[in-house]
């Protein structure tokens, strides 16, 4: 019998990154970015290999290093970490890591990161605790049925949600346990599977994009960088709005075209076996 094939765990594509990364310390050139951090609003120090030099704290001096960043966003704290200063790249002696640095890069990372590891282990325990509950899953069963004969509008509702949970939290492929809930309503209505598809997994991919608030893709993201998150919020949010507005709207052409002539659909071949496990009727 053939073996069944199995992803690697998380911890396994860990180290397996850990030993590329070690390895990479003895073939590739070493080298870095001498770097640019703000001493408390009085200065700014330039680190390099060399040591560390104090500039004035002034736009001309961000400028002058070829910083395309306000000095306001120093004053009000939006950038806490060290930046990298262009054109600065010097070449270092290499410094090959080995066995016991592999073995210890685990712990070092997450004492180093360890608000991002916490950020993320309540983030993903809630969640957790959410999704468990049903709450979410509850609600929106009783919704869809609710909204039977009255389809249109429950698309254009959904569709904003997961758009929503998507730029909000980071809903991406667990939205699936709500794609058989929207089946048999909206095949009742006469659309095809592609419009649910498209509700759950359309909806939640463009919120994901937004990503107004997601803190994954977002507040991690940014305070990797030292930048602040919210920093291009609006920008984000005006996407989000426009691109879940003009998604809805496509999918909704898409579904009176569907009803209206059924033969359109891109998957009429399988639309009759659909099915759903929930009985919503």
């Amino acid at each position: 019998m053939r073996k069944k094939l199995t992803l690697p765990t998380a911890t396994t594509l860990m180290m397996t990154v850990i030993v590329l990364a070690a390895v990479g310390t003895w073939v590739l050139p070493a080298g870095q970015y001498s770097k640019l951090t703000n001493d408390n609003n009085k200065r700014f120090l330039i680190t390099s290999s060399s040591g560390s030099v104090a500039v004035p704290f002034t736009q001309a001096t961000l400028d002058s290093l070829s910083i395309l960043i306000p000095l306001e966003k120093f004053t009000r704290g939006e950038i806490g970490k060290p930046i990298s200063i262009p054109n600065t790249y010097q070449a270092e002696k290499k410094n090959p890591q080995g066995f016991i640095a592999i073995l210890q890069a685990p712990i070092k990372g997450i004492i180093e990161s360890i608000d991002i590891a916490l950020f993320i282990l309540i983030i993903g325990g809630f969640m957790q605790i959410f999704n468990n509950t049903g709450a979410m899953f509850t609600s929106i069963k009783h919704f869809a049925h609710s909204m039977k004969g009255r389809e249109r509008l429950l698309i254009i509702i959904l569709t904003f949600v997961f758009s929503f949970l998507g730029g909000s939290y980071g809903m991406d492929v667990e939205s699936v346990i709500f794609y058989p809930v929207l089946v048999p309503l909206l095949l009742a209505a006469g659309y095809d599977l592609i419009v649910p598809l498209g509700v759950v997994f359309g909806g939640a991919g463009i919120g994901y994009i937004a990503s107004f608030s997601n803190p994954f893709s977002t507040i991690i993201a940014s305070n990797t960088l030292g930048i602040n998150w919210l920093d291009g919020f609006y920008g984000r949010v005006i996407y989000f709005i426009v691109a879940t507005t003009l998604f809805t709207w496509y999918l909704l052409r898409y579904a009176a075209k569907v009803k209206r002539k059924p033969s359109s659909s891109l998957v009429y071949q399988v639309d009759g076996n659909a099915g759903s496990p929930f009985d919503l009727h």
